[in-house]
Order: structure tokens, then sequence, then C-alpha cells
């Protein structure tokens, strides 16, 4: 099939993937901006990280496609160069960083409901380090793959990846980036469960009981936003399974898993509003104050005769 026939898959990307961009951006712009209506605490400081990490898998997307369509328009052309490869690794890590940034805010809730006796692990320090350490340690795990050539050029797709046909690399990466992450946050769910169950009866505050159900409803939701990403990656791995089944790859199967994926950037910040109250409280209130209706004072002048 002519490149040109997936144009307009392209263009969807392309604005999904801005839509994604420019939500998150302007959400963590409005953080930081009124941050003395909304005081950049721990727990913004993790709200904070997972828009950042929203916003960097977008604008690597955002370039890949760029050059996709440019090649789509043009024939005879190629992108195969150290910059494809970049790419394609500054995009593993930004799915690592999107992922990670859960099972960060999921910790969180773990030291907050079974070491909340340790108040300097619940510090803006801490979890600022935490999260500084959380990039540097993205960007490593991913550098095996890079250095053991995992990525490879499509040429009728004009960017790097790693194929459906490289088990090997798949596994490794999935492992990196979905396991770890699952793994993690699952377990922390249930353990705080568990706990809570145990102890509810022992606490001796009951401020202390309704704060730990607080945040089982936060790390509930976080679950629930992590399961929304895996949901819209359904189609890709339906595809790549009929692959293992059949032998036969389809080829719109790359695009496939960009389009859910630039899908998923889309509609992760809003739901991620949602699933916040203390932020969705706060864009609600400075929605209600921009649109409302400041009255217009009329002075007379009179003339003293």
């Amino acid at each position: 099939m002519n490149n040109t026939a997936y144009i307009p898959v392209d263009i969807l990307i392309l604005t999904w993937g801005f839509i994604g961009f420019l939500t998150s951006a302007g959400i963590l712009f409005s953080i930081i901006y009124h941050r003395q209506q909304f005081p950049i605490n721990a727990p913004t400081l993790l709200i904070c990280n997972s828009f950042c990490s929203i916003i960097l898998p977008c604008i690597i997307l955002l370039n890949m496609y760029a050059y996709k369509l440019y090649g789509s328009l043009h024939s005879n052309i190629s992108f195969d160069n150290w910059w494809c490869y970049g790419r394609a690794y500054l995009l593993h890590v930004g799915l690592c960083l999107l992922y990670h940034s859960f099972l960060l805010q999921a910790f969180f809730r773990f030291l907050r409901v079974v070491l909340f006796r340790y108040k300097q692990l619940q510090t803006f320090r801490f979890i600022y380090r935490l999260a500084i350490s959380q990039w540097l340690i993205d960007f490593l795990l991913i550098i095996p793959i890079l250095i053991l050539r995992e990525f490879q050029y499509i040429s009728q797709n004009y960017y790097c990846q790693i194929l459906f046909t490289n088990i090997r690399g798949l596994v490794f990466a999935t492992f990196i980036v979905f396991n770890v992450s699952m793994t993690g946050i699952g377990s922390i769910y249930f353990y705080i469960i568990y706990y809570t169950k145990k102890t509810n009866g022992q606490l001796p505050l009951q401020n202390r009981q309704r704060a730990n159900q607080r945040d089982l409803v936060v790390l509930r939701r976080i679950i629930i936003l992590v399961g929304i990403l895996l949901t819209l990656g359904l189609p890709s791995i339906l595809l790549w399974l009929s692959y293992l089944i059949t032998g036969y790859l389809y080829p719109f199967i790359y695009d496939c898993q960009w389009l859910s994926y630039a899908l998923s950037l889309s509609v992760l910040p809003t739901t991620m509003i949602y699933s916040t109250p203390q932020l969705r409280e706060f864009l609600a209130n400075r929605f209600r104050r921009n649109r409302r209706i400041q009255p217009t004072v009329i002075i007379h002048e009179y003339g003293v005769t």
C-alpha cells in the first residue's frame, strides 16, 4: 500500500499528540504560576512529575510523525541517521517515565500509610530527590536497548523502533516499562489494603484512619489510570498475538501502536484532573474566576458653572 494512504492516520497522531502536550503544559504552567493558591508540596510535586512525563513523549512523538508525514509526501528519502535511533531511545524513556511516575505516586502513598511515623520520608525534599532519581534511572534503563541495537529503522515508516519480530527486544522493553510498574503498583495497593484492614482497630486516631482511606482511594484511581493506558494499547497487542499465531505481520501494526499511544497521551491529562480532587477543584475555581463578569464603573463628570 502507498504510504500516502496512511497520511490521515499520521495527522490524527500528530493532532492527539499536540492535544496531550498542550493540555499537560497548560496545567503544569497553571500550577506553577498560581503556586500561592495551589502550594507546591510533596503530592503536588508528584502530580507535576506525571505531567512532565507526558510532555516528553508528546514532543518526541510529534517530531517522529512530522518526519514520517514529510517522508510520505516525498518519496525516495531516508531518515536512517543517529537522530532516528536517539528519538526511539527518548520515546521509550518517555514510556518509562510515564508509568514509573505512577509507581512513584503509589510509593508515596505507601510511605504515608505504612511508614507514616517517619515524617522525613514524606517531606518535599525527599520526594524531590526520588523524582530526580526516577528520571536518571529511567534514562539509564533504556541504554542497554540502544547499545544492543534493538532499535531498527523501518524504511516504509521513516522512523526507528523495536520491531514486532524482535521478541528479545520486545520482552526486555515490556519488562522494564510495564511489568516493573504494574507489579510495583499492584503489590503496594494490595499491601495497603491488608495493612488498613489489619490496623483500623488499632490506630488510636480516627483522623489517621480517614487519611489511610483517602490514600487508598487515590491509589485505586492510579490503578485505573494505568489500566486505561494498557487498555488503549490493546489493539496493537492483539495484532502482535495474531502475528505470533499466524506468522503474518499486518503492515499498519506500528501505526496502530502509536495511534493508541497518542490517544492515551491526549486523554490522560484530563483523566488525571478528574481523578485528583484538589487539582480539579483548583482548576475549576480558576476557570470560574476567569469567567466572572467584572462590573463596569461609569464615572460621570460634571462641569462647574
